[in-house]
């Protein structure tokens, strides 16, 4: 008969001979136990994991976690409104997912930097054609507004020689559908230029506020905060911003005298 010993000794990884007259007991393979979670040896691969899966639903809580920023990620076609030195746009899928809305009201909370968007009825005071009709679709269009711009670079600190991109959220607020932009979560684009050697238009990238470098977004409730608004306090219209600027201004002035 042929002797096995060393192919066998091959198999096993750190086998070695029993001394002579010993016997060795029956070779146990050693049982996983996923999570380190006493008790689960006996269990088969399901019951361990809905184990697992019920230790950590009872032990979550949102302490500690950070709601990641979109800006952070693709987000081409997602509703966003941008703000340039003498106009403002929104794009197509800004305008496409609310409903039927062709005119619109700006209201503006320079408190907390805030801006609504509010569908509006043609006639409407303040109303603002957001949107042009190309037969059943609505499509975006360039709102020239260089007073409005000015005055809030202005108001907010922003550099003008950048143009500044805004993520959209859809909210509910007493049954009207608007949209909620946080100006203070922008992303800042130089003007577009031309590559020198190929003539062609290059990309400028965004450039992010410095509060956003050490971290991923907010935390859970900071981040449920933010969408939470009410429309009749501090919301303005882009006229009476324009007042109560004056009147700081006006203010300003008195005391320097």
């Amino acid at each position: 008969m042929a002797d096995n010993s060393q192919l066998w000794t091959q198999q096993r990884p750190g086998f070695r001979p029993n001394p002579p007259g010993m016997q060795r007991p029956p070779y146990q393979v050693p049982s996983s136990n996923p999570g380190g979670i006493p008790g689960l040896g006996g269990l088969t691969r399901l019951e361990r994991q809905e184990a697992k899966r019920l230790a950590e639903e009872a032990n979550f809580s949102f302490d500690g976690y950070q709601v990641v920023r979109r800006e952070f990620i693709a987000h081409a076609f997602d509703p966003a409104m941008t703000i340039r030195g003498n106009s403002i746009t929104f794009n197509n899928s800004c305008i496409s997912k609310l409903e039927d809305a062709t005119y619109i009201q700006f209201l503006i909370n320079t408190a907390t930097s805030k801006l609504v968007i509010r569908p509006c009825e043609e006639g409407a005071r303040d109303a603002i054609r957001w949107c042009v009709l190309k037969g059943d679709k609505r499509k975006s269009r360039e709102i020239s507004c260089s007073e409005l711009t000015r005055r809030l670079y202005e108001i907010l600190g922003w550099e003008k020689v950048y143009r500044y991109k805004f993520q959209g959220i859809r909210i509910n607020y007493n049954g009207e559908s608007l949209y909620l932009f946080d100006l203070s979560d922008k992303e800042a684009f130089l003007p577009q230029s031309k590559d020198p050697e190929t003539g062609k238009i290059k990309k400028s990238k965004p450039v992010y506020p410095d509060e956003w470098k050490d971290s991923l977004g907010g935390d859970v409730a900071e981040h449920e905060a933010s969408t939470q608004i009410d429309l009749t306090q501090g919301f303005l219209t882009p006229d009476l911003v324009w007042a109560e600027r004056a009147q700081t201004d006006e203010a300003e002035a008195e005391d320097k005298k």
